[in-house]
């Protein structure tokens, strides 16, 4: 297998929880990854452990995602894989959103699978945010599915990931911004 055959897989969140169970899954099949994360520590610690390339984000900042995303697509033009877990209840469904229309243009050149996969926040934190809709698992599919009307056409599939049973959903555009699932 050529260099050029491993995946390019950004994965946002990736010191800690499902971001970093699925960067050192990832890395131990090869694939080149760019990790982010909010903790600058961790984050230098695993990319020199994974032997990736590492960038800061702050997903509750949009200044933060539009110099991430700018940075991202210079280094990494084609992305396979792009895998949301940063950030808690209404940071992580924002962010998510921010951070995957920023970088769809490189999705959609990727060479494999083309994945976009969100991993919604925890029910809990529903209870606890400032904005709890935001934080809701309702908000979290309708962006979702918003992203899945802008991916129309192309070869990006919009997932999200289940963390609790280990099941994936696709997502489907609804003219609605409503959620269908196969």
């Amino acid at each position: 297998m050529s260099s050029n055959d491993h995946p390019h897989i950004l994965i946002m969140g990736a010191c800690r929880g499902i971001g970093r169970q699925c960067a050192e899954a990832f890395a131990a099949r090869g694939a080149r990854l760019l990790l982010a994360d909010i903790d600058s520590d961790a984050l230098s610690e695993l990319g020199e452990q994974l032997g990736a390339t590492t960038r800061y984000c702050d997903v509750a900042s949009e200044a933060s995602v539009t110099v991430f995303a700018a940075d991202a697509l210079a280094h990494f033009p084609e992305l396979d894989m792009v895998i949301n877990a940063a950030g808690g209840g209404y940071e992580r469904t924002l962010g998510m959103y921010r951070v995957s229309r920023a970088l769809l243009p490189a999705l959609r050149k990727g060479r494999q699978r083309n994945i976009l996969l969100n991993v919604p926040p925890s029910p809990e934190h529903a209870q606890d945010e400032i904005f709890p809709y935001a934080s809701s698992q309702q908000a979290f599919h309708r962006l979702c599915a918003a992203l899945a009307a802008e991916a129309r056409g192309s070869a990006v599939r919009v997932l999200i990931g289940h963390s609790e049973n280990d099941h994936l959903t696709e997502v489907f555009p609804d003219r609605n911004a409503g959620f269908i699932a196969d």
